[in-house]
């Protein structure tokens, strides 16, 4: 298992098993600018097709090589998991994004890791589980021997709002629709505390690139760092938003190596007790995705 940081992952495009680029995606022949993606088996694929998706990801995995690209697979549910981890060079891939993560399945899922020790795992939560914060709870206890491996908490937007009976518009942010906000709200408060680093839904619309601008300033307000995507189109924007201005940079650096308590730059204090997990962050996203502002 390589060394893996969050920051490192960007937007995470979401690839159906059946996406005719996959292959070139994976092999890096398309869109070299992609961090990371999921192999999707789950709600992007019909039942129907299941069988096909599997032949062709025994396939890939055949012919796979290790790049920058980082690889993970969402299975269909835990019996795909089981059947997936059995294929050839299965190790070769980073890890899984597990569909449906709560604690209904906590327990099964969390066993076959114990045994599975070289991958990384994004529980993925948008079960009704989002709407308990003692359910919450309990996952992150659950998830606690393995925050080493959980690379991220992901979040299913699309999926918790139709729980509601709801649909967002490509005109909202997911700020703007306070049941999903409120939900990622919770699971931040309840998850971050503990070590854990979260992921930024979905926006599902590729064409409205102001609202995903808007969207993304949000997320980098809530230390949201990794974003589900859903069209390479969207990548970049994701990317670019993550840069940090010089005058951020400078000043994160001056926080890790001083050795006073507080130090005062451009009229506004800082203490080194408080502000250095901010510093490192942006330390982090400096080192992957460079200036805004060259």
């Amino acid at each position: 298992m390589r060394e893996i940081d969050y920051y490192e992952l960007g937007a995470t495009l979401y690839i159906p098993i059946l996406h005719k680029n996959l292959e070139d995606i994976l092999s890096r022949r398309k869109y070299l600018y992609i961090k990371s993606v999921v192999i999707c088996l789950e709600d992007s694929t019909p039942l129907c097709d299941i069988p096909e998706g599997m032949s062709r990801l025994k396939e890939i995995l055949e012919d796979f090589s290790i790049n920058s690209l980082k690889v993970f697979i969402r299975p269909r549910d835990i019996d795909n998991l089981k059947d997936i981890l059995e294929f050839k060079n299965i190790e070769m891939v980073d890890g899984f994004a597990l569909a449906k993560f709560g604690t209904a399945n906590i327990s099964e899922y969390l066993s076959i890791f114990i045994k599975q020790n070289d991958f990384y795992i994004m529980p993925i939560l948008e079960s009704i589980d989002v709407f308990d914060n003692s359910k919450l709870q309990i996952i992150s206890r659950e998830l606690e021997p393995f925050r080493d491996r959980v690379l991220t908490i992901r979040v299913g937007g699309e999926d918790i709002l139709s729980m509601l009976d709801m649909m967002r518009d490509s005109s909202d942010t997911l700020y703007q629709i306070m049941p999903i906000y409120m939900v990622l709200s919770n699971i931040i408060n309840v998850f971050r505390p503990n070590g854990f680093h979260i992921s930024s839904v979905v926006y599902s619309s590729f064409s409205n690139i102001e609202v995903l601008e808007d969207e993304l300033m949000e997320d980098i307000k809530h230390n949201l760092f990794n974003k589900t995507s859903i069209h390479p189109k969207q990548i970049e924007i994701i990317h670019k938003s993550y840069r940090v201005s010089s005058d951020d940079y400078e000043i994160a650096k001056n926080l890790l190596t001083t050795s006073k308590a507080i130090i005062s730059i451009n009229g506004r204090m800082y203490e080194k007790s408080t502000h250095s997990n901010w510093a490192k962050s942006i330390i982090k996203r400096y080192e992957n995705y460079g200036y805004s502002d060259e």
